[in-house]
């Protein structure tokens, strides 16, 4: 699964085409979707489509060009981020491409479930959770059955149904016998950043950190506008009577070595962890029993595993040694 035309756009230059089968998670521009079909074996790639107006438009182009597109419809089990219904919109669609199988085909569907953890009721949350996760089986099985008064059993049975997410793929080994999903996309849980941190209890590790060099150590810190309190500051929280300016910063992640360091509240005007988090010498503190140097690493654990994208290379390390690198990939978003 892949969510950027970029992305996409490396993979068809760098990756064997024999090896590709690429399901969108994501919609794209009809204007994106022209630009890839000139990449050798886009035609790889399952377009993701969420509305009859996106579907109409890339079918235009198809009968314009006289080629043939592979089509995956995303519908809503839910999360209402959009995609079709059960209804109206999603019969009219399948006629569509039953009317235009010359220049589309339907290889599936993709009805995401990311809503299912954060049910708003905290009274047996765990119940409620299922609850909601069997409403999604559901509800993605009505849409199954819809596709299946407009194909047959072969061509049903080529099809990709695709849900699940990192925080919910462990639940369909339960529903086995009533889950029309044959497809679970699992991508966070594979590096356990910070916001998948639950996932620790399943036996994920984090597998991505942050880092960052000292670039100035002040032993003593004063603050901007209050010299005179700084020492009354330091005694009340030892934790603050070193300053570290880092180079650059403002990483999209949590502190987690070494242990004892903690953004300055006093630099910081307000409680959203930003606050002079600046790409330059962002300002972190700890007491002077700390033994950080200046060139010594900082480490954070990042929020999401696209904070990769911030960078040109992944250092790879593995029993206390440096072992290798990875390029990440050269587009952007």
């Amino acid at each position: 699964m892949v969510f950027s035309e970029s992305f996409l756009a490396e993979i068809l230059s760098n990756l064997n085409p024999d090896s590709l089968d690429v399901l969108l998670g994501t919609p794209l521009p009809v204007d994106a979707f022209v630009r890839l079909t000139t990449y050798n074996d886009w035609n790889n790639i399952n377009w993701l489509i969420d509305t009859k107006k996106r579907l109409n438009q890339y079918l235009y182009y198809a009968q314009q060009e006289h080629i043939r597109i592979k089509i995956n419809l995303e519908i809503d089990v839910g999360l209402h981020r959009g995609g079709f219904e059960i209804a109206k919109d999603f019969v009219e669609a399948v006629e569509i491409i039953k009317q235009n199988s010359q220049y589309i085909e339907l290889t599936g569907l993709m009805g995401y479930d990311g809503h299912v953890p954060y049910v708003p009721f905290y009274i047996n949350k765990e119940r409620s959770i299922r609850k909601t996760f069997v409403r999604v089986q559901e509800l993605y099985g009505q849409f199954v059955d819809e596709l299946k008064k407009h194909y047959g059993v072969k061509a049903m049975s080529t099809m990709t149904f695709n849900s699940g997410g990192s925080h919910t793929y462990f639940y369909y080994s339960d529903y086995k016998s009533i889950t029309p999903v044959n497809d679970i996309a699992v991508g966070s849980g594979f590096l356990a950043p910070k916001q998948f941190s639950d996932l620790i209890e399943l036996g994920h590790q984090p597998a991505l950190f942050l880092s960052a060099p000292v670039l100035k150590k002040i032993e003593s810190s004063k603050l901007p506008h209050a010299e005179k309190l700084s020492a009354l500051v330091n005694i009340w929280d030892p934790n603050l009577k070193t300053s570290y300016f880092m180079l650059s910063g403002g990483w999209p992640g949590e502190l987690v070595g070494p242990v004892g360091l903690k953004r300055n509240h006093w630099w910081d005007e307000n409680d959203l962890g930003y606050t002079n988090q600046l790409p330059n010498q962002s300002i972190l503190s700890s007491s002077d029993e700390n033994n950080l140097n200046v060139s010594d690493f900082v480490f954070y654990h990042p929020w999401e595993g696209d904070g990769m994208l911030c960078f040109k290379k992944l250092v790879l390390y593995k029993e206390n040694s440096i072992v290798g690198e990875w390029d990440t990939y050269k587009g952007g978003n």
